[in-house]
């Protein structure tokens, strides 16, 4: 045991979440996927900076379960093609969907407002989710609905959690003289963490929008088109509180780890 006051120190984060077997797999899963030519095992154990004992039982057992193939030629281990069939029996769209849904039908029970969530789709916003409101009367977009983005304020949110990249690509597209007014919208919804503006598309209805995120990035929006009810529907502020709460859920279902997040104060205060 260290004595008190030893440099020897161990993160308690670290010794809990730590599994020595599955970081030692993983380590050559990531190091492999930068490698297209394969490394030799030696390669492998000198790139990690472990031991030969460390390494050789974790390489021969990817092997076997199909994750690496030796070239026999060349001693080489390269990554097979079974990561790949991994990915794609699990659909992003869909699984976005699946975790979304809950949470939309727990949004519109709290509040009395419909929402939706929309995803970017080239220069357009889909509606992959939407709730209606559990009021007799109210307003609501379709699921698989199909919106300009410039009309959105989904689209307006997703971009303004984009790169920079992307923002400067939308930006470049619009007509000149609205260019400087949009720099600013995308500054502020950054800074506020949500937009709430009134929608261009339908007279009287108030947009609430907050972003969601993934371990990557931004992914989509969830807007509520929020319209006055009468009796003891949520107030406009009561439902930006609740889509602010619910987009983090959703997003730390996803992934997204808001303690690492650059967004962290904004999307909390």
């Amino acid at each position: 045991m260290a004595e008190q006051g030893s440099d020897t120190k161990t993160s308690p984060k670290k010794e809990k979440s730590s599994v020595p077997a599955v970081e030692k797999a993983l380590d050559v899963l990531e190091l492999l996927a930068g490698a297209p030519d394969g490394l030799t095992m030696n390669e492998i154990v000198d790139a990690l900076g472990r031991t030969m004992g460390e390494i050789y039982r974790v390489v021969v057992y990817l092997s076997d379960r199909d994750y690496l193939q030796q070239d026999i030629g060349t001693g080489r281990y390269a990554l097979t093609l079974r990561l790949f069939e991994l990915s794609h029996r699990h659909d992003p769209t869909e699984r976005l969907i699946h975790a979304s849904t809950p949470i939309l039908e727990r949004i519109a029970a709290r509040t009395s407002q419909s929402c939706h969530l929309g995803v970017l789709n080239r220069s357009n916003i889909l509606v992959i989710s939407s709730v209606h409101s559990p009021l007799p009367a109210g307003y609501a977009v379709r699921t698989g609905a199909l919106f300009p983005v410039d009309q959105t304020s989904s689209g307006h949110v997703i971009l303004a959690f984009s790169d920079e990249e992307v923002q400067k690509r939308y930006v470049a597209r619009m007509p000149s003289n609205d260019r400087p007014e949009i720099r600013e919208r995308l500054k502020r919804i950054r800074e506020l963490g949500f937009e709430d503006t009134p929608s261009t598309m339908i007279l009287g209805v108030r947009n609430l929008c907050v972003p969601v995120f993934d371990a990557r990035g931004v992914v989509g929006a969830i807007t509520s088109g929020f319209i006055g009810q009468m009796g003891d529907a949520a107030s406009a502020e009561e439902t930006l509180a609740t889509l602010r709460a619910s987009s983090i859920e959703l997003s730390q279902s996803l992934g997204f780890r808001l303690s690492e997040s650059s967004f962290e104060s904004t999307l909390t205060e």
